[in-house]
């Protein structure tokens, strides 16, 4: 048995906030018969289950209701409230580190001796050997030394000269290539679906949506929506697609009343003037 009353409970909060039937029709283009189908729980009257839903979360957000919570009601589900592990106390943390190994708790204590013994013996090497190529060095200097200094001179000299005069060679400047543009492509298109392909898209994808008027809008990966939200005239929102998703299928509550855009780029899903749902499917190609 449902906790509470979907349909009393939205026509009070209707009756509450002085709105009449035909107003609530204008502000949410939802007919009258199905508004009073909902306030008499005649969901059946209502043509299909996402219409249901749809149309109950938009009269909740008129008259201020949890449209959320009326779904769970009318799916027979009940929020279970979060549970946090328990923490422990100090005093168990205090008994954990005084139960660590004594073997390990001295091994520990010793390590930062053993370091500094390690490192004074190669300091004591390292000298040794400085010292000992230090005795095997001559500091004899041959008499005609300052001879092979002076024609070492010259020669390096001319060297430069030689060098000097010679054209450089020029090193032309390669430039990298550039990304390939994200491409958008229709790949077929009915009234209520179209199906189309997203080239050279790049990490992450972002998909922007605005509403022209009142408009329902979910995003599903893999069978889970994994955004929904109603959108007012003029208002926009923005999500992220999870990484390398590779599918996605974008719904629109009324296909006319929104736009959408990809990378900020515009997606054309080609609504024309239809007022129905329209699901639009997405293959994602990545950028290399």
């Amino acid at each position: 048995m449902a906790s509470i009353n979907i349909g009393e409970t939205l026509r009070k909060a209707r009756i509450d906030k002085k709105i009449s039937l035909d107003e609530l029709q204008q502000r949410t283009k939802i007919q009258k018969r199905y508004l009073l189908a909902i306030e008499e729980n005649d969901f059946h009257e209502l043509p299909s289950d996402y219409y249901l839903r749809t149309f109950i979360r938009q009269y909740a957000d008129e008259v201020n209701v949890d449209g959320n919570h009326l779904i769970d009601v009318l799916d027979g589900k009940d929020r279970p409230l979060p549970t946090y592990p328990e923490l422990q106390t100090v005093d168990e943390l205090r008994k954990n580190k005084h139960a660590e190994n004594p073997t390990r708790a001295r091994f520990r204590a010793t390590l930062p001796m053993v370091v500094l013994g390690l490192v004074a013996l190669a300091i004591i090497s390292v000298v040794g050997y400085m010292t000992w190529l230090d005795h095997q060095e001559t500091a004899i200097i041959p008499e005609n030394s300052s001879v092979q200094v002076e024609r070492s001179e010259n020669t390096s000299s001319q060297a430069e000269k030689v060098s000097s005069s010679q054209p450089k060679p020029t090193v032309e400047s390669s430039k990298p290539p550039e990304k390939p543009k994200m491409a958008l492509a229709m790949e077929n298109n009915t009234v209520n679906a179209a199906t189309m392909k997203v080239d050279h898209a790049e990490k992450p994808l972002k998909l922007t949506f605005t509403g022209k008027e009142r408009v329902w809008i979910g995003v599903q990966v893999n069978g889970a929506l994994i955004y929904q939200y109603t959108l007012q005239p003029g208002e926009s929102q923005t999500t992220e697609l999870p990484a390398d998703t590779a599918q996605a299928l974008i719904t629109i509550g009324m296909a006319k009343y929104a736009d959408i855009k990809v990378n900020d780029q515009g997606l054309d899903f080609q609504p024309g003037d239809s007022l129905l749902k329209k699901d639009i499917t997405l293959n994602i190609a990545y950028a290399a």
